[in-house]
């Protein structure tokens, strides 16, 4: 049974995977205040914007040893959306999206191997719950 969770192991099983197959790090509805809009209150006035974030990654070593540099940590890549949008001050949530994920990518480089980006405006619109936009990116292979 302990060969089972070796790096050996893990190794052997990360290197059949197909390009489909991704570890994820997660951030979920993480909120923050800031200058997201194109109608004159919302480049003055910050507002809250949601942001969800799948971080696609090979955590094969992470799941064998206990070191936070063989991993995506969340709460960096979290603080690097959140000063990504304080910063920005954008017109549009699909521009802030390409801001962040250059950020994200910035950071982590190669480990980033895809991300899926959702950014939601919970306020902006009377009876819709929230608006916004979900960007999917995958690096690597040509495809970056």
């Amino acid at each position: 049974m302990a060969e089972m969770f070796s790096e050996k192991a893990f190794a052997a099983f990360g290197s059949s995977w197909g390009k489909a197959d991704y570890d994820t790090v997660l951030i979920r509805d993480l909120r923050t205040q800031c200058i997201l809009g194109i109608l004159p209150e919302e480049r003055v006035t910050p507002q809250t914007v949601v942001f969800n974030a799948e971080l696609y990654t090979d955590l094969t070593r992470a799941l064998s040893c206990d070191d936070i540099s063989e991993t995506l940590n969340y709460a960096r890549a979290a603080e690097i959306i959140t000063a990504t949008a304080a910063s920005v001050r954008a017109g549009t949530a699909e521009y802030l999206a390409g801001r962040i994920i250059a950020a994200l990518r910035q950071e982590f480089g190669e480990r980033l191997q895809g991300i899926l980006l959702e950014i939601q405006k919970p306020e902006i619109l009377p009876d819709v719950s929230g608006v916004g936009v979900r960007v999917r990116r995958m690096f690597g292979g040509g495809n970056d």
